[in-house]
């Protein structure tokens, strides 16, 4: 690791104002958010295809009791609300 490296970027985050701070907060966390929203796309584009029906129409259904307590759909309401939340903090 180079240290003075290091040192440097410290001195310009303490340098910075607390609106650029929290524009720099933001952007990295959305650089460690992304993958994650990309893994929950994943899975949920695999429920679609299994019970054909997009994740918003199944979150609906799911929500006003209109499916079974099925394992997969508990699995793929946590996986929506998951990503949803992820998405939340990236807007």
């Amino acid at each position: 690791m180079n240290q003075k490296l290091v040192e440097s970027l410290v001195q310009i985050i303490l340098s910075l104002s607390d609106e650029e701070r929290r524009l720099l907060e933001s952007k990295v966390q959305k650089t460690s958010i992304s993958p994650q929203i990309a893994d929950l796309e994943s899975r949920l584009k695999g429920f679609e295809a299994k019970y054909q029906m997009p994740s918003e129409n199944f979150h609906q259904r799911f929500k006003s009791g209109e499916l079974s307590d099925s394992t997969d759909f508990f699995e793929w309401n946590t996986y929506y609300e998951m990503r949803n939340a992820a998405q939340a903090k990236v807007s």
